[in-house]
């Protein structure tokens, strides 16, 4: 690659000096004839063909590693919600059993209450007073004062709160 990467660069510089030389012979308006000499004298056009195959080359890489990127990112998807349902079974078997904390020679697991979260059924049913202006793209809602007014129990149009969620922690020693 670098030895592609050098070739060119010389041969585009013993172009260029002959370029140069037909200038002073007043030459060099003639395109044909600075493109023959080029050609005849230089080993340029090889040179700019085998960079061009190098460029083909990295492209059929760079095909490849976007194909295996995108296998690796499904593969780590599935490896996530595997984790996911596998944290869940614990959840449940500690909520089974009543447990909110367990210590393990390995870890110790706590289930904690998370608070409720703001769930958005209708925003425009949402008050003006919950929106923040904003000259591009439109207004913006404010999240956090919807939040903090549905928690002091005003009710609000178009917006709700959760039950909360029970969260499994898990420390490792």
């Amino acid at each position: 690659m670098a030895e592609v990467e050098y070739n060119v660069a010389r041969q585009a510089e013993a172009a260029k000096r002959l370029v140069a030389n037909l200038k002073e012979q007043d030459a060099a308006d003639d395109a044909e004839l600075v493109a023959d000499t080029i050609e005849g004298e230089t080993n340029l056009n090889e040179a700019i063909e085998a960079a061009l195959a190098e460029i083909d080359e990295e492209e059929i890489h760079i095909v490849g590693l976007k194909a295996k990127e995108e296998i690796f990112a499904e593969r780590r998807r599935k490896k996530e919600a595997k984790v996911d349902r596998i944290k869940a079974l614990i959840e449940q078997a500690m909520l089974i059993t009543e447990q909110t904390s367990m210590r393990l020679p390995t870890a110790t697991l706590t289930l904690a209450k998370r608070a409720p979260s703001l769930i958005v059924t209708n925003e425009a049913d949402i008050p003006v007073k919950f929106w923040i202006e904003q000259e591009r793209p439109a207004p913006k809602l404010d999240k956090k004062a919807l939040t903090v007014a549905l928690k002091d129990n005003e009710p609000i149009p178009g917006a709700t709160l959760d039950n909360g969620s029970l969260s499994l922690s898990v420390r490792r020693k």
